[in-house]
Parts: C-alpha cells; structure tokens; sequence
C-alpha cells in the first residue's frame, strides 16, 4: 500500500455485478462509468476473486481478468488481515456477523483512504464502528 495517496474509491463486489449487469440500475452504471473516467478507482484481491469466481466461461473470464487489471490495486499486508479479524470480532460481539470478505475490502477502504462503493447492507454495520467511508447504491 506504500505510495497511494488518499482519495478514490474501491467498488466492492456487489457494485460491479450490477454494473456488469446488462439489465441494471442505470445511475450505478452511470456512476461507476463516470468515476472509471474521473477518479482513481482501486480493487483488491478479494473483489478481483469473487467477481472471476462468477465468470459465465473463459472468455468472459478473460476479459474480466483485462479490466481489473488496468485497476490500482491495494496489496492485502498481513495488518489488513489482522484489522479485519478485529473487526470481524468486535462486530460479532455487537450482534452482527459479516463475511470475511467484507471485512477485508473494507480493511482495505480503510488502510488505503478510499470511498468504499457498495450495494450491501453489511458494510453499513462496519461504518457504525470503524471510520469506513461508503457511498451505497440500491440498499
């Protein structure tokens, strides 16, 4: 993560579904075209799996794998695993579960000073206890 500089965003997985989706919320879509020509936008190791792990065959894999490699990206440091445990841990306690996944982009949100771009609920639950930016679409 050396070397980024606060500011852009990190879609999480469930903004760019709908983004990739031919039939979708058309302001996502619009939004998320709009930062791709604007802002910085990163991804992580997390997102880049789960979104290839949905991939409809190898050609639509590949394409994927081109267009989240133009992407900065954060690096997944041991203190991000760490700090996602803590976290998962410290949300547990509370009453709320969240997805290892989650907690691990939003660890990287964190770390790296990004707009965490989301259209899942629990990310909601981790801005009440960390200082997670998020912008939510269709919640």
């Amino acid at each position: 993560m050396s070397g980024l500089r606060a500011g852009g965003i990190l879609p999480d997985t469930s903004v760019w579904v709908r983004y990739f989706r031919p039939k979708g919320d058309e302001d996502l879509k619009q939004q998320v075209a709009q930062a791709l020509a604007t802002e910085e936008v990163f991804t992580c190791w997390v997102v880049k799996a789960e979104l290839l792990v949905g991939a409809r065959d190898d050609q639509a894999f590949e394409l994927l794998w081109s267009r989240l490699g133009a992407l900065r990206e954060v690096e997944l440091v041991p203190e991000i695993w760490t700090e996602a445990a803590r976290l998962g841990r410290r949300l547990r306690h509370q009453g709320f579960t969240v997805p290892l996944a989650d907690l691990v982009v939003a660890q990287c949100a964190i770390a790296a000073g990004l707009e965490l771009w989301h259209a899942d609920a629990h990310f909601e639950h981790v801005r009440r206890v960390v200082p997670l930016r998020v912008r939510g679409f269709c919640l």
